[in-house]
């Protein structure tokens, strides 16, 4: 397993300044997070950059993701929705990232069926461009314009698109079942469809939220969520994503070095 972050918090996000301060904590990647438009156009244009980046400092990209897209409009997939994916995919493929994530999101103007018709035909086509990149194409388990994102609906989407993978995060499933061990009976039935795993911690107070604190200082079971990835084989990314309003500046940093100490723990070298 490799240890990343996602450095959204940072000035540049996925420049000099992120890579310098991943590369001081010792970790293997970068995540890159896209939520609007100009931040897939930035990562576009600046693709060149990241790449050399990544060349000169060994620190790789380890997923791309765009959130936050609405191509099901009405059950009808719109083109230009969904070549902002395909072209977004495309520069990660050029930095040598591994894993694309998207999602679909739902339109309560029409039936269940044809929601489920469009995500169908829109992965088909995000996986099919994938293939030929040679990358791994997943779906995220945020419900932010995303439907697909527990195991009802990935029944249903993942049995019909064979190639479609998932990119997991603990702490929604555990925020969708005010902590109980839900997502530890999503993970081990996924494990082997999941390509991308979010390290986010999670606190609970009678069933309402109250933070999102640094991975190892919160509700997650995480000793029993390794004892399932060892169990599953799984080797792949674990991306630390910082998140709490609480966690910021030096606190967060002090956060997010605690994590990196916390995930050593359980990643064997």
């Amino acid at each position: 397993m490799k240890i990343g972050m996602i450095c959204e918090m940072m000035e540049d996000r996925y420049g000099p300044v992120a890579f310098g301060a991943v590369n001081k904590l010792g970790l293997d990647f970068i995540e890159v997070c896209c939520n609007f438009d100009p931040d897939s156009e930035l990562f576009i244009e600046k693709v060149q950059d990241t790449k050399k980046l990544v060349e000169d400092t060994g620190i790789a990209i380890g997923s791309v993701g765009r959130w936050n897209l609405k191509a099901n409009q009405g059950g009808i997939i719109v083109p230009e929705e969904l070549d902002k994916n395909i072209r977004l995919m495309n520069a990660a493929a050029e930095v040598g990232c591994p894993v694309f994530v998207c999602g679909c999101n739902y339109d309560d103007s029409i039936s269940r069926y044809k929601n489920y018709g469009a995500a169908i035909e829109y992965f088909t086509k995000i996986t099919e461009e994938a293939k030929k990149l040679g990358i791994k194409a997943a779906v995220y388990n945020c419900s932010w314009n995303n439907f697909v994102c527990e195991s009802h609906a990935w029944d249903i989407v993942l049995d019909s698109v064979p190639d479609l993978w998932i990119k997991y995060d603990c702490s929604h499933a555990f925020a969708r079942t005010q902590g109980y061990h839900t997502y530890l009976e999503e993970l081990d039935r996924w494990l082997p469809r999941i390509a991308h795993i979010h390290i986010k911690g999670a606190a609970h107070l009678n069933g309402e939220g109250i933070d999102d604190p640094p991975a190892g200082m919160d509700q997650i079971d995480w000793n029993t969520v390794f004892v399932l990835l060892y169990k599953h084989g799984y080797d792949a990314g674990l991306s630390i994503e910082p998140h709490s309003a609480v966690w910021r500046g030096e606190l967060g940093d002090a956060g997010v070095k605690f994590t990196v100490d916390f995930l050593h723990r359980y990643v064997l070298r």
